[in-house]
Formats: structure tokens, sequence, C-alpha cells
């Protein structure tokens, strides 16, 4: 068995020679506005070293505060409200590492990659927090659990060219039935539930994992309280006694609550909100390092004059980037006409420029198209809440360059409904990730530019085949060819118009040590402490 088996793709900073510190200037994240911590040095915090006092702290509760409800249903893929219980509640077979994107060990303790056969040995030892122990069959379940019609994933077209699977003891063997780029991104985000109470979960009223935390009460709408799982795999793990998290729609509040010493961290917090807080020296703003929170105006193409190339293109040519980047982000990010992050394969620094503030194109374009004063509702996701600013910034530059553009706020729970049916009614706001890992991942699998079925409805043979050819590059030649291929597609539908690449945040109190993430920047509290 091999723990990091060969065709696992380099990160861009490993390959070309990029520094941290070049990485963080062309997103703007610098080290005097924003402290970043990721999994080495959080991992380095744990360890007690420059702590002064001996050692990471045992016991206490983790306060945190987050803007939307956990939806349990979703845990299979990547929704953002989950990313509190992803990695707390539950593991996954596999942990990307930040710097390589080498696969380390989680729920398997090693694997290999042999021709169209891929083998897992799981971790023994294990159980659910129910006392029920893990084994092969729970495996099984998870990635075929992922065939069914009502189960969301973006990661979903993995799980089904998994041609067959068989288990015997500790072993799960899988047969591929093609070549893919991303296999590993399956079980960097697929978490392994318990599968005797797969429908409690899915209703959340039973949420059983194998995590270092198990859900002690959930509230729906209020929050949930964690407890410590006295019988996690990993010795002396968690340090913590447990973590409650609390459902506070309004950044504001979030902030008011970390100021009076009630919250010890908040995901996501406003981001103008969360620079305003750095003069403060109890608290530090951690930026993920992934950098896979971008943010973007997407069509519906069945809904008209959305179905002409050329209205879409004057929507990303009238679209003032850097205005959302200033006035509603906080300068954390840079501006892009792609969906990918600066340390992606893909990524084209050239090509990312390549739609800039132009109103007056835009005007021409809307003007050949005859759409001038055509009715457009912006819809978007208003649990996030950066989107509402992002979406009136859209609704006045279309205004400006002819459309009657008018911004409407959808729940969270309603909008990723629609926008996982594709029912979403003209043009939407929202944030997307998947632009970390290997490119196909995006392409094949996120719900804004799936080639086989998006939010956008936009159905293009040509498409399909060069997100195809993506999926299947065996090398980073063939990588970069066929990437140039889809951002040139890309650039040209404009089915998703990409307007700023940054990060998810991180606000905590400088008492919290010991704080990682994953790759799809879940919560890993496992070497987490109160100082």
């Amino acid at each position: 068995m091999v723990r990091q088996p060969p065709g696992v793709r380099m990160s861009v900073l490993a390959t070309q020679g990029i520094s941290r510190r070049t990485m963080l200037g062309a997103l703007g994240l610098g080290a005097s506005s924003l402290a970043l911590a990721g999994c080495r040095s959080a991992l380095h915090e744990a360890s007690g070293k420059g702590t002064g006092k001996g050692g990471p702290a045992a016991g206490g509760i983790l306060r945190i505060a987050q803007s939307s409800d956990i939806q349990p249903a979703t845990v299979f893929g990547h929704n953002n409200p989950n990313m509190t219980i992803c990695r707390t509640v539950f593991n996954t077979l596999i942990e990307y590492d930040h710097k390589t994107l080498q696969p380390l060990p989680g729920l398997a303790q090693s694997w290999e990659l042999k021709g169209d056969t891929l083998t897992f040995r799981l971790r023994p030892g294990v159980t659910y927090h129910s006392g029920r122990p893990f084994d092969a069959r729970d495996v099984v379940f998870a990635i075929t659990n992922l065939h069914k019609d009502n189960v969301s994933s973006q990661l979903k077209h993995v799980a089904k060219a998994i041609a067959d699977i068989d288990s015997d003891g500790l072993d799960v063997r899988l047969k591929l039935a093609r070549p893919m780029s991303n296999v590993f991104d399956l079980f960097e985000i697929l978490v392994i539930p318990d599968r005797e109470s797969i429908a409690e979960l899915a209703k959340g009223s039973r949420i059983i994992g194998t995590g270092p935390f198990r859900v002690a009460s959930y509230s729906p709408g209020a929050g949930l309280k964690l407890r410590r799982n006295e019988k996690y795999f990993k010795p002396s793990r968690p340090y913590l006694d447990g973590v409650d998290i609390t459902i506070v729609s309004q950044s504001q509040s979030m902030l008011s609550s970390m100021r009076s010493g009630q919250t010890h961290l908040v995901l996501d917090i406003a981001p103008l909100d969360a620079v305003g807080i750095t003069n403060d020296r109890r608290f530090k703003v951690v930026a993920a390092d992934p950098y896979d929170s971008a943010y973007y105006v997407a069509s519906n193409v069945s809904v008209k004059p959305l179905d002409d190339k050329r209205v879409r293109q004057a929507i990303a040519w009238g679209i003032d980037r850097q205005r959302i980047l200033d006035q509603v982000l906080g300068g954390i990010g840079t501006t892009s006409s792609l969906p990918w992050s600066p340390t992606s394969p893909a990524y084209d620094a050239a090509k990312a420029r390549h739609y800039t503030y132009n109103p007056d194109r835009a005007k021409e374009l809307i003007r050949e198209a005859g759409a001038r004063g055509a009715r457009l509702d912006i819809v978007y996701n208003a649990g996030l809440g950066a989107n509402a600013r992002i979406a009136e910034i859209v609704q006045y530059n279309l205004s400006q360059a002819g459309i009657d553009a008018r911004a409407v706020p959808l729940q969270a729970a309603d909008f990723q409904g629609r926008l996982t049916g594709g029912k979403l009614p003209g043009l939407f706001v929202n944030g997307h990730g998947f632009g970390q890992l290997a490119p196909a991942t995006l392409v094949k699998g996120a719900f804004p530019f799936n080639a086989d079925k998006n939010a956008s409805n936009f159905v293009s043979p040509e498409y399909q085949s060069i997100a195809n050819a993506l999926w299947s590059a065996a090398d980073p030649a063939a990588t970069k060819a066929a990437s140039d291929r889809v951002n040139d597609f890309l650039l040209d539908q404009q089915f998703v118009t990409d307007l700023v690449t940054s990060a998810h945040t991180f606000t905590v109190t400088k008492r919290l040590r010991g704080l990682a993430y994953s790759m799809f920047d879940y919560l890993n509290l496992d070497d987490a402490y109160l100082d």
C-alpha cells in the first residue's frame, strides 16, 4: 500500500515556485491586514510551541456563530452552512495536504491506485457516535448513496464512474470505469455517515458520524451543541469539551457577540466588518488558504434575452468588479473573469483579466441584441452577507447599460433548491467554490458550471466534450491544453460571469489555537483549544 499514489497533481505553489507571500499579494491579502492560518500553522500552534504554557489546554466549550442554519440533507456535497459540522461530526477517507495536495490518511490509513483499481485499507478500531463499529460497508454505502437522484453532490460524477465496489474486512476495492483526474477529490469531500440512521440524518433528527464531536442537541433555526467524542480514534483528541454553534443572521450581531466575549469564532462575517475588527488586538481574521470563495452573476439561458450570448457578454463588460472588491469585500481577493483559484493549474492570469469594466461596450452589445429595456430579476442567496450588496451593484450597473434589472432576495434553502434544479428566474448572484482542486471537479460537478447539467440550463456538446477531455487529462501538458480550451469557451459563452476570487474567512478570538480546515474549508477542530 502507498499513501501518496501517483497521478495526483502538485499545487502551483509547489511546482512553479510561487511563494506564499506572492500569492497573498496577488489576492490583496497582505499580512498587515489579515492574520493567515493554514493547516501547518494550526498544527504548529496545537503542538504547544510558542504558547509559553507548556502545551494545549484541555477542556472548554468553543462558541461559534454563523449566519445560516446547517442543512444536514446536503452534507454529501459542499454547502457553506455545513462547514462547521462536516469535519467536526464526520470524517472523510482522506485529507489533502494544503501545500502539495497529496492525500493524507483519514478514515483510510493507506491506499493503492493500480491501473483501474483503487483499494483503500481502512483504519481499525473506529466507532460511530452510536457505538457501532465503522467498517467497509459504510464506505460502500456512502459511495452508492450518491447514485440516488435525491442526493446532491458536486462529485456525483466521480461516484457514478465507479463501475464496481467490493469489500473484504477493512479493504474497499473500487473498479474505475474511466481515467479520472479528480478521483481523490471525491474522498476529500465525501463524509462517511452512519448508514443505519441515514433517513434521520436527512431530517436532522439524528446526526451520527465518527468525528471528534457528537451532536448532543440540534434546534433547527437556532443552533446545535456538539460534545466531545470520548472514543475518537485519535488519542487524547479533541482537546475541547464541546462546540456550541449559534445561528445569528446579522453580521453586525455576530461581531457584537465576539466583542462581548460570547463568541470565539464567526464563520464568513461580512468582509467589511472583518476588516473593521483587524485593529482590535483580541481578534484576528483567518483567510482560508484554498482561496475557493468566488463571487459570480450567472444567467438562466432559458430566459430571454439571456439566451443571446451578446447579452451575457454585455453583462460581463457592464459590471464594475473593482467596486465589488473594494466596497463589498473590503479588498479581500482579486477581480477575475475566470472561476479558478490562482493556485489551480487551469488559472491563466491574462485571461483572468479578459473582462474589465466597459459600460460603453456593454451598451453596444445590448443594443445589437435588441435587449434595451428588457426586464431581468437578479435573485440572490440572502443567507450570505455579501450577496445583497453585490446584487445591488449589479442592478445599478446593468440599469446604466440599458437593462431593467431588479434585485430579488431568496432565503438560503429556497435559493439552493432552485440553484441545483436550474429554476432560478433570470440572473442570479451567489458564491461558488471548486476552483482550488482538480479543474475537472468544477466543470463536471460545480452546480453553476457542470457541463452535463447546470444551474444556467446551458447545454452544449462542445462544452461537454472539452470538459470530458479535462476530466481524462493524465498529465500536466494535457491538463494545460484542456484548461485553455475550457477557459476560452467560458469567456466566450458567459453563462457564468465570474467577478471576484476571494477566500472564506474565520474571524476568531486570539485565545483560539490549533484551528485547521480542509481544502473545502470544513472546520477541523481535532487540535483546537482555548488558551
